[in-house]
This record gives structure tokens, C-alpha cells and sequence, in this order.
């Protein structure tokens, strides 16, 4: 067993002791990082020299300029992974493994409140997926009749706008909800009017696809306009690293709260970062990092003083990220020793 080896196997239990401790109390441990730098970087440097010297700036940097929705640990984890991951390829010193693994780790935890939002609203998601599969399908075949150009463009842009609409207003919503009990209809109907149109199009399959292109879009549409998961918690009980939905405005101390789903908040955070806040004092708008001590204590503060108009504030239900770190870890070394690809 080599020295890799036997470093990939270290930095494995390190990362396990981690994500327990994530799981645990929403903290990486300092020793743990600090562990994993003192072997990574000198075995890094033995190994493979100045290229993992950069490989660890330039990763820092890297997680830095991903810094929205990436916590501090994270940051602290990919970066000092990065030297023992210099052995080959790398996009502007990050090297590919590093990219792999950032990549498989994001994505898996974006499943999470994507599959709590479909466990949470899988009663209005459902049904208008099937709904507007069997209109999208019908006008689609019609188009196809009558040559009609751009159809699948148009049609996909109304039904996404659809999705948007049916959130919003439920009229529209149980219209599209009633248009799923037409789908043995619309299916047999299209099979006996145009068999050759139902056998070369294999319009059973297309079906069932739209329905989960049409899920995929929903739950997205729905995390973008604030249907996360997300729990009420006294202001007197918030701590250090909680995440708010809501964003709070100060001015003149008092504050105003106002509940914000992730586009909006992405978008206050840019503006934010340009140091645009408009005519307020302070905006207090958590990323990845969560609340810091210093805003707890001031929205506490508000709170006692009667400044703040609500008792309790909505946070955003998290999830400990370590966890599909080590996941992403596990794939990239599989990948590594079994399939040589990276």
C-alpha cells in the first residue's frame, strides 16, 4: 500500500468523524481540518511538488467565489483535500478530482430539499404534471397535424409559466389538477384516431417522460419561489449559524421582516455584495454560513426591546453537508483505482 493510499484512507476517517460531528451539532471540528492539512499539504508537496502548493490556493479560491451556500468548514474540507488530488489534470490549478468532487457533493445535497419538497407538496405536484403532460400532449399533436412551427418551444414556455401560475392562484391550479383524470382518455383517444402517430412517436414513453420533466420543473419552480422546507423558530432561541428565509431590514432601529424565497434572496445577496442596501442601515440576509453571533445577539436585542414585529422568525430547514462530502470522496476514489478516468 502506498503513501497515497494510506493518506486517502486517513483523510476517509477524518471525514467520517467530521460529517458525525455535522450531523451532530452543524460543526466541523477545527482539529479535524487542522489534522487534514498537516498531512495533506506536505504529502501533497512530497508527492507531487509545487503543483499542489497551487492546487490548494487555487482551490481556496475557488470555494471563496462559491461562497454562497458554501459554509466556512466546507471551504476548509475541499481546500485542504486539494494537494493529495494533484496527480493530474487540473482547470486552472483546481485539480479535476476537486471539481468532481465539489460537483457530486452540491448536487446530492440540491436533491435533499428537492425530494422533502416533493414529500411535502406531492398532492399539487403530481396531479398538475399529469395535467398539463395530456394538454401539452394533446396541442402538441395537433401542431404536428396543422405544421405548425416553434410548437414544442411555445408550448414548454406556456407550460412552465403554468407552473409558475398554479402556484400562485388555485383556481388555475385544480383546472390543470382535473386535466390528470383525462390521461386514459387522451392516451387511448391518440391510439385509436392516429396508431401510426402513437407507435412512432412511442407516445406511452413520451408520456411518462413529460410527467417527469414536468416534476423536475415543478419542484424547482417551487424551491424558487419559497417552498422550501422550513421551520418557525423563537428569536430568542436563534443561535450562531442558523439560517433565516426570512431577511431582516434595519433602520433607525427597528426592523422589518420580510419572508423571501431563494431567488429573491440570491438576488438581495448580490446586491448586497455591490454594497447596494437602499435606505437601510443594516440587512441581514444569511448565506451558507448562517447567522453570525454578533446579528443573533442584535435581533435579540430588537426583540426585548419591542423593535422587531414578530416573536419568531422562519428558518430554512439545513442539511449537514459533510455527509455528501464523504459520498462524492467515496466516487472519486472508485473512479480513481477501478476506473483510471480521473
Amino acid at each position: 500500500m502506498d503513501i497515497l493510499t494510506i493518506v486517502y484512507i486517513i483523510n476517509f476517517i477524518l471525514l467520517l468523524i467530521a460529517s458525525y460531528t455535522d450531523i451532530k451539532t452543524k460543526e466541523i471540528p477545527h482539529i479535524v481540518v487542522i489534522l487534514m492539512l498537516l498531512i495533506n499539504l506536505p504529502v501533497g508537496y512530497y508527492l507531487f511538488g509545487l503543483d499542489a502548493i497551487f492546487s490548494f490556493f487555487a482551490t481556496l479560491i475557488l470555494c471563496l467565489i462559491l461562497g454562497i451556500g458554501m459554509g466556512g468548514g466546507d471551504v476548509k474540507i475541499f481546500t485542504t483535500l486539494a494537494p493529495i488530488f494533484s496527480y493530474g489534470d487540473s482547470i486552472l490549478y483546481v485539480p479535476v478530482p476537486i471539481l468532481l468532487l465539489i460537483g457530486i457533493s452540491a448536487g446530492i445535497v440540491a436533491l435533499s430539499p428537492l425530494i422533502n419538497i416533493l414529500r411535502k407538496y406531492w398532492k399539487s405536484i403530481v396531479p398538475s404534471s399529469l395535467g398539463l403532460s395530456v394538454f401539452y400532449g394533446f396541442v402538441i399533436y395537433l401542431f404536428y397535424k396543422y405544421k405548425v412551427p416553434y410548437a414544442s418551444l411555445l408550448l414548454w414556455a406556456y407550460v412552465i409559466i403554468s407552473i409558475f401560475i398554479s402556484r400562485k392562484i388555485s383556481w388555475y391550479r385544480e383546472i390543470i389538477n382535473k386535466l390528470s383524470y383525462l390521461t386514459p382518455i387522451y392516451l387511448l383517444g391518440i391510439y385509436i384516431v392516429d396508431r401510426n402517430y402513437f407507435i412512432d412517436n412511442n407516445l406511452l414513453i413520451s408520456f411518462v417522460i413529460y410527467v417527469f420533466e414536468l416534476i423536475l420543473i415543478s419542484l424547482v419552480i417551487y424551491a424558487l419561489t419559497g417552498a422550501e422546507v422550513s421551520v418557525k423558530k423563537p428569536i430568542s432561541q436563534l443561535r450562531e449559524g442558523d439560517i433565516l428565509r426570512d431577511v431582516i431590514y434595519i433602520k433607525d432601529g427597528v426592523a422589518k421582516v420580510e419572508g423571501a424565497g431563494i431567488w429573491k434572496r440570491f438576488k438581495l445577496m448580490l446586491n448586497m455584495e455591490m454594497g447596494k442596501k437602499g435606505d437601510y442601515d443594516k440587512i441581514i440576509l444569511t448565506d451558507g454560513d448562517g447567522l453570525r453571533e454578533e446579528d443573533v445577539k442584535l435581533l435579540q436585542k430588537l426583540h426585548r426591546e419591542g423593535k422587531i414585529p414578530v416573536g419568531e422568525l422562519t428558518l430554512i430547514t439545513t442539511y449537514p453537508f459533510v455527509p455528501f462530502v464523504v459520498i462524492g470522496y467515496l466516487i472519486v476514489l472508485i473512479l480513481h483505482y477501478y476506473f483510471g478516468v480521473v
